[in-house]
């Protein structure tokens, strides 16, 4: 989720980052994180960092350009816990196909070049 102003609404939150704000807390899918009562505005805009912090998301901000990002969910931070490879096959030395999804659950190096 990158944005513009860390003060946002609900329907915004749930938009960028699948998480709903109900009486009973943040909730996606089948797991509901109890969170404090959220100081919005008039506008039911809200301090999107305060409920990212309460959610395990990391927060950035780029002050060159005055942007925030808000990354998902991440356990203890160390790791994307909801950060999913999709699937793909490419092509080996030989031209024959490399099913990444044969790999799931072990080590991979990808390397990328590119002339640009």
């Amino acid at each position: 989720m990158v944005l513009d102003r860390l003060d946002v609404t609900a329907e915004e939150f749930e938009r960028a980052t699948g998480w709903k704000l109900e009486p009973r807390g943040a909730c996606q899918d089948d797991v509901c994180v109890p969170l404090p009562p959220l100081d919005a505005d008039d506008d039911g805009r809200f301090d999107a960092a305060a409920v990212a912090d309460c959610l395990g998301m990391p927060v950035a901000h780029d002050e060159a350009h005055d942007l925030w990002a808000i990354g998902p969910r991440s356990g203890d931070r160390r790791v994307l816990d909801s950060a999913r490879m999709p699937d793909l096959v490419l092509s080996d030395f030989d031209g024959n196909p490399f099913d990444l999804a044969q790999r799931r659950g072990r080590k991979v190096v990808l390397v990328a070049w590119s002339s640009w």
